[in-house]
């Protein structure tokens, strides 16, 4: 054997300053089908708005782009994916820039929703979203608009080819034109609302491209809550109105030589997902590989969002953790009267070996944002549940060892899901103005031939707190690259947002906010973008910016103010050139900011020589 692949993402995401942590992606080389011990997980959960390794995009202007709405939209940490508005003609994308082996077989699951806030004529939403998987060695180039969902070309509309590299694009398509052999589409039944749609791999040849594989039909009424929401509505609907989770697998069969493609949902959070499409291909796929999104609209529109996305492989034992709260208000902040201080989180435990998997040892802690095990005064569980006693079983209690520390073990069947519900109050503002849980799942001794990948033995749900009063927060310190850039310089973007149960008046002087940004000797910094705010004093290192002119007088709680401070800071000629690293640290403050939670009011980022890295691995980083 050559090498192996082994790729680790793990991100316990938000846009907070928490403690940065580095895991390591190590990367050696990959031959094709010696991947019986190649692991990989990717876990996004797309709730925040800083994912260094998930490219997002699209044409803009009136075609619009994909962006994160946290802290826009939605409230920070809350957020969403947002891969097209509900307008005409839009189409955006996303794709995770990290490649992965193919031959050991690939899962993805995530959530999403479409749904629509006024009219769109009698289209009854449209077009839908596509999840596909390209050669990680082509360059990045969208499909088509409207019924082409981002991967199919549409000559109609001036993209005469799909997406470059192209292996496999899964449809949902609400509208149904993805099934449709028009608009340089090749193949297919005709248009066929709320479908499951195949197309196969990108030729751009003179051969037939993003070929028509196989579709099904859910639902023929074009109006009815399938694949989208068709209830006009200024708001999201919540996951106990309209809620779809999504699994799709590739997977090596050895018995037919083929690849056999499959697509599972659920409607339910937490429930038993079903078989939608099966697909046998011929098309092997090229050796390694990347996933991405796209979501397009035409004459009719919704919103396309995701969230919760998880790439691993497949045939071993794996975890997923869910929560049903997007935020929490603790009891000393007001939230016992709206049950805002109280969450339930969800334990998926997965099997899928042809065996079952006895004595798997189980722990779950619930910690704040910098990794310390919250105390029993500030988080308590209520409650801890088995729900599939049919397939899991606890061979000895799953129970609260210390406090806010859970212990157990359990046997799950073969093929088989089997869930956890553990229920807890949140009774004040942990550090980090976050609560974080996190299950870690360890087979016992012996078992490495049944459970090859412990990447996916371990997840978490990071969910966001605010506090009593006035709270601002800086979100993370963003970079335009993670290598510095000896010619140009880096831009850096800085934004403050509101964690606190109160709004805060920014247009009035004694509320002004300040924001001072340090960096080493050596580099100059030249602000770029900064409306709404005035350089107030300037040194060396240290830079003061006062937001003393908003463009939106009020920061409300949860949100993020939109005046961002952007700079460039750019290598003097005197900097050494091989210098390793450099860190830029923001930090805000602001004179009524009553939570006495100031932990957070400091971000930093940290941006490397990449021609100075003489190991072979690259680093990403993480916030627990």
């Amino acid at each position: 054997m050559k090498g192996l692949k082994k790729l680790v993402i793990h991100r316990r995401l938000g846009d907070f300053n928490a403690i940065l942590r580095v895991a390591l992606l190590v990367v050696a080389s990959t031959t094709y089908f010696q991947t019986s011990k190649a692991q990989f997980t990717i876990i996004d959960d797309l709730r925040g708005n800083n994912y260094p390794d998930i490219v997002v995009g699209g044409p803009g202007a009136t075609q619009g782009k994909a962006y994160f709405t946290s802290g826009i939209d939605d409230p920070v940490g809350s957020g969403w994916l947002r891969l097209t508005r509900d307008q005409n003609n839009q189409r955006g994308f996303a794709y995770i820039d990290r490649s992965f082996p193919s031959g050991m077989g690939v899962l993805i699951d995530f959530e999403y929703k479409m749904w629509r806030s006024h009219s769109d004529g009698t289209y009854n939403g449209a077009d839908g979203l596509s999840v596909f998987l390209f050669d990680a060695t082509a360059d990045f180039r969208l499909g088509g608009y409207g019924g082409s969902l981002g991967y199919a070309p549409n000559t109609a509309g001036g993209v005469p080819e799909g997406l470059a590299g192209g292996y496999v694009g899964v449809g949902l398509d609400a509208y149904g034109n993805f099934s449709n052999p028009t608009e340089g589409r090749i193949g297919g039944s005709g248009r066929r609302a709320n479908s499951i749609v195949l197309r196969g791999p990108t030729t751009d040849g003179s051969t037939p491209t993003n070929e028509y594989l196989a579709g099904i039909q859910l639902s023929n009424n074009a109006a009815a809550n399938e694949l989208d929401y068709n209830t006009l509505t200024s708001q999201r609907p919540s996951s106990d109105i309209f809620y779809r989770r999504v699994q799709i697998t590739i997977m090596y069969n050895p018995n037919t030589g083929f690849y056999d493609i499959t697509v599972w949902w659920t409607k339910t959070p937490g429930g038993t997902f079903t078989e939608l499409i099966t697909y046998e291909t011929t098309d092997p796929p090229p050796p390694t590989m990347k996933v991405g999104f796209a979501a397009s609209t035409g004459s009719g529109f919704n919103y396309h969002e995701i969230r919760n996305i998880l790439v691993t492989t497949l045939g071993n034992l794996r975890t997923v953790k869910l929560a049903d709260k997007d935020f929490l208000i603790p009891t000393n902040a007001g939230g016992a009267g709206s049950n805002e201080n109280e969450i339930s989180y969800t334990i998926e435990v997965v099997n899928d070996t042809d065996a079952a998997i006895d004595n798997i040892a189980l722990r779950d802690t619930i910690k704040d944002a910098y990794g310390n095990t919250l105390s029993e005064t500030t988080f308590d569980i209520t409650g801890i549940t088995v729900l599939d006693t049919d397939v899991l079983t606890e061979t000895s209690p799953i129970q609260e060892t210390v406090p806010n520390v859970l212990s157990g073990t359990v046997k799950i069947a073969a093929k088989k899901t089997g869930r956890i519900r553990v229920t807890g109050t949140l009774h004040q503002t942990p550090p980090g103005n976050h609560v974080v849980n996190t299950v870690v799942l360890e087979p016992p001794v012996g078992t490495d031939n049944i459970d090859e990948d412990p990447l996916n033995n371990i997840s978490s749900v990071r969910t966001p707190v605010y506090a009593d009063g006035i709270d601002l927060i800086l979100g993370d310190v963003i970079p335009d690259s993670k290598c510095i850039n000896y010619v140009d310089g880096n831009l850096f973007t800085v934004q403050v947002s509101n964690l606190g149960t109160d709004d805060v008046n920014v247009g009035q002087e004694e509320n002004f906010i300040s924001v001072s940004i340090s960096h080493p000797l050596g580099f100059t910094l030249t602000p770029v973008d900064y409306s709404g705010w005035e350089v107030v004093n300037s040194n060396a290192s240290t830079h003061e910016f006062l937001l003393n002119n908003p463009s939106e007088p009020t920061l409300r709680r949860g949100f993020t103010h939109p005046d961002a401070i952007q700079f460039r800071l750019t290598p003097q000629p005197t900097s050494v050139p091989t210098l390793s690293a450099y860190k830029v640290i923001a930090e805000v403050t602001q004179a009524d900011e009553d939570s006495g939670n100031t932990g957070n009011n400091i971000s930093e980022a940290t941006v490397r020589n990449c021609a100075t890295l003489s190991n072979p691995m690259i680093y990403q980083r993480v916030k627990w």
